[in-house]
């Protein structure tokens, strides 16, 4: 028997042949060719992306490239749909394995996130790319050095009285009784530092003193309870968002600016300095890069912050090394669990419709398909009508996950194949795998009313790591009722006589 299947390799057509001879429930699947074709797409789409011109300092061209990737993984969907409606073990009545049900889902989630993952492809070059061009260590110590130098040149116009504020700590401030939940406002205003007396002392109690001292840079003691919190000025002119969070050198505050460079005279050789900075600037800056004559406009009435900021045009190398940092540390810990979560449930929905399809026949796969709609229109117009809020939506699909599976356990009883049982068992395994991140969502929904009305705070510190553990459960859930009851009950429903 010889295949023919374009650039694939001898061993992998002996292996198709195998599965084709000995596994045809495997071999029907595609997956170990959508796998293969899916790792060679992927290479040719990283080598094309980083052939891109797009310089790393500039905005990132990911959104333009999805709208393109994402028409490439509808027509590889699509083909691979149309090898999938050629054979079907499981609705030729062929002899399968007690867990082909589950074997062959795994086979499905894996083939669906190799095609989901030409998604990522580009994301994950510009990330490569930006890091390929700067180091971690070296984007904060540029920023350091930047506005050390800036401040260097600009140190009589920085010259300024620093603002204070005379903190004055007490034991407890006075709070009036405020029932919170109808008068959130008065209450926060009750709760906050009290500025009163003939001089305009701040009153904090304890609790605000302690995070004052935390975070303040500038504090005085005058004595047990008095302190003088000065107002310390803007010195980081640059300054970019989570630029430090991975690095053991951080950027420096405006306290830790003014005693490097303020405090004492800087050095008499300006011209040397001036030309060390328009070095680190000309290192993030790149030629073509967008800018408006509004920014660099200078208003006599702005403070002197602004005034230095549009003199040196800071503003073009903030944006550009935001851009830098925000490729470099696209895959963070802090944004990976949003990633991970996108291509899990993207994966796990279309998983789902491909295995149904291939578990029920095509006019109650879309009769499915359009009793999902309509009861989505249906819970939107009674949470409408009704008012209804996250812990009413929270039950209602709650009571409709339960619904269907009684609903397929019906199957057992008919006597000939009856497409309500159908829908009811179609609908029931696409609901499944989030049934336990319903009900523990819907305890905390509850918990989190219950502490409003009572004037509580609502912030639950364990609920996200539950949250996951529901999520991590109910994958495991599914998979055991695909084991043990979703694949038995769409054999019995097929393999019923149609009415």
């Amino acid at each position: 028997m010889n295949l023919k299947r374009p650039l694939v390799p001898g061993f992998l057509k002996k292996a198709d042949e195998k599965l084709l001879l000995h596994k045809p429930g495997i071999w029907s699947t595609r997956a170990h060719l959508v796998v293969y074709y899916g790792i060679l797409f992927m290479l040719l789409l990283a080598g094309i992306c980083f052939l891109e011109q797009n310089d790393v300092r500039d905005y990132s061209t990911s959104d333009s490239w999805l709208g393109f990737v994402i028409m490439i993984t509808i027509i590889a969907l699509t083909v691979w749909l149309i090898y999938l409606l050629r054979f079907n073990v499981f609705k030729k009545y062929g002899i399968i394995h007690p867990f082909y049900s589950l074997g062959a889902f795994f086979l499905y989630f894996i083939a669906t996130g190799i095609i989901i993952l030409f998604t990522y492809v580009h994301p994950v070059v510009e990330s490569v790319r930006a890091n390929l061009a700067f180091g971690d260590e070296e984007i904060v110590r540029d920023i350091n050095a930047m506005n050390l130098k800036i401040c260097q040149l600009e140190y009589n116009a920085l010259q300024q009285p620093w603002n204070y504020d005379t903190v004055v700590r007490v034991k407890d401030l006075p709070v009036p009784a405020v029932d919170s939940k109808y008068d959130e406002a008065a209450y926060e205003t009750a709760t906050t530092p009290v500025k009163t007396g003939p001089y305009g002392y701040i009153r904090m109690d304890t609790t605000a003193f302690d995070n004052l001292v935390r975070s303040a840079d500038s504090l005085v003691r005058l004595n047990d309870t008095m302190y003088l919190h000065y107002d310390e000025p803007h010195l980081t002119f640059i300054d970019s968002y989570l630029a430090d969070e991975y690095t053991k050198e951080k950027i420096l505050t405006s306290f830790q600016i003014y005693d490097k460079a303020l405090r004492h005279p800087p050095a008499a050789d300006r011209a040397l300095i001036s030309k060390e900075l328009g070095a680190l600037f000309n290192k993030y800056d790149y030629p073509g890069s967008g800018r408006s004559s509004a920014d660099t406009e200078i208003n006599e009435r702005a403070s002197v912050f602004d005034k230095i900021s549009k003199k040196y045009k800071v503003s073009y190398i903030d944006g550009n090394i935001d851009h830098v940092v925000s490729k470099k540390y696209r895959w963070s810990e802090r944004r990976m669990a949003e990633y991970v979560r996108l291509f899990y449930y993207f994966t796990l929905g279309i998983t789902l419709l491909i295995f149904i399809f291939r578990h029920t026949t095509v006019r109650t796969f879309f009769l499915s398909l359009l009793a999902g709609v309509l009861l989505t229109i249906f819970t939107a117009l009674m949470m409408s009508f009704s008012h209804g809020d996250e812990t009413v939506f929270l039950m209602w699909m709650i009571m409709y996950t339960i619904l269907f599976f009684v609903g397929s356990t019906a199957t057992w009883t008919t006597k000939k194949r009856n497409v309500i049982t159908g829908i009811m068992t179609n609908l029931f395994v696409f609901v499944v795998p989030i049934f336990p991140l319903l009900i523990v969502a819907l305890y905390y929904a509850l918990k989190k009313d219950q502490l409003s009305e009572q004037g509580l705070s609502t912030e639950l510190p364990n609920m996200y790591i539950h949250l996951l553990l529901a999520e991590i459960g109910g994958g495991i859930l599914f998979l055991a009722l695909l084991a043990t009851y979703i694949g038995k009950v769409y054999r019995r429903w097929y393999a019923l006589p149609e009415n």
